[in-house]
């Protein structure tokens, strides 16, 4: 019969994914800048066999540094616009009532998060706003209003289907993720 201590090193630990929340400018208990995060991004990261963890609000370098430092992965999450004024030069009044954006504070965390990930070369995945932030990151714009700059787009504000895929897409042939699934679509 094998010890505990023997059984410990035998199994494989979960990964630890760190994972970015949305951020709520008046909290509930304190009213002041708070963190939220849909229990869905945590049950799909446990369901994978990986140990979700919310990263903390506040967007101190050394922190995100040493959240960064200690997983194994990082989630950028889906939520409001990223603020225009980090991608694009000039907003006509017309467009800036088209953008929800939580105060900045969202922005300058996962900017700062952004960076440490490639600094320290860990795996990152954005979903929606977090691949947009990655994107702006990187130095790419966005478009700030899809129905009013591309009317023809598809609608890709589908909130009684978020849970439900609404429409393709297809992988890069030479992109990493295309080679670890074998697919393009």
């Amino acid at each position: 019969m094998k010890s505990s201590r023997s059984r410990k090193s035998d199994s494989k630990k979960a990964p630890l994914i760190l994972i970015s929340p949305s951020t709520a400018v008046k909290g509930e208990e304190f009213s002041d800048i708070s963190i939220s995060l849909s229990e869905a991004y945590q049950r799909a990261i446990a369901m994978s066999g990986a140990l979700p963890l919310i990263m903390p609000g506040m967007a101190s370098a050394e922190l995100i540094a040493d959240c960064v430092r200690r997983c194994d992965g990082v989630v950028l999450t889906g939520g409001d616009d990223v603020e225009p004024k980090l991608y694009a030069k000039k907003l006509s009044p017309q467009l800036r009532k088209t953008v929800a954006v939580d105060g900045a504070e969202r922005d300058l965390r996962e900017l700062i998060l952004i960076d440490e990930v490639f600094k320290q070369q860990k795996p990152l995945l954005g979903i929606c706003r977090g691949h947009q932030i990655i994107n702006v990151a990187l130095g790419g714009t966005l478009v700030v209003d899809i129905p009013s700059q591309v009317p023809d787009a598809l609608n890709h504000r589908q909130m009684e289907k978020k849970s439900e895929v609404v429409h393709e897409a297809r992988l890069t042939a030479d992109s990493m993720l295309a080679k670890i699934t074998g697919k393009q679509q």
